[in-house]
């Protein structure tokens, strides 16, 4: 089951965009519509100038959170023993960054953390992923913060 706080807070911080617009970082692909979708239901990409509606926007993200990023979730080994919000934070920072980050070697603090349960060092490791000097810095972090104060907040 999705964690809704994560998807409150996905929405939050990606915003609704009804017409497709180019990647804030990159100033190109990929090419993003609705709250931050990369990809259509069929998994091909959007093209500047396409539109939907905001229910097909909303259902388009939940589609995408149960199907590609909820199951990367799921394999983290502390996953069931995390409490909503936790999982809610994870989900929101996958979202931004990749469903398969823990998985990967960018990703080592998050993993760290997760894996010793030593929550006390979450905001900390939060806020570490905010793409340091690029003009999405400041957003990030803000994001980040969110997130950790998600993750920390009890049920």
């Amino acid at each position: 089951m999705l964690p809704s706080p994560g998807i409150e807070l996905i929405k939050q911080f990606e915003g609704c965009y009804l017409e497709a617009y180019p990647d804030p970082l990159t100033g190109a692909e990929p090419i993003t519509i609705g709250w931050g979708l990369t990809k259509k239901r069929d998994g091909s990409k959007w093209k500047l100038g396409d539109k939907i509606t905001r229910r097909e926007a909303d259902d388009l993200l939940i589609f995408q959170l149960t199907s590609d990023y909820l199951p990367q979730l799921q394999k983290i080994p502390v996953w069931n023993e995390l409490n909503i919000n936790q999982q809610g934070a994870l989900l929101s920072f996958c979202f931004n960054l990749g469903a398969s980050f823990y998985f990967t070697g960018n990703f080592d603090s998050m993993r760290k953390m997760l894996d010793e349960k030593a929550w006390d060092r979450a905001k900390n490791v939060f806020v570490l992923y905010r793409n340091p000097g690029t003009r999405v810095e400041a957003g990030l972090r803000r994001r980040r913060l969110a997130e950790a104060e998600l993750f920390l907040k009890a049920y």
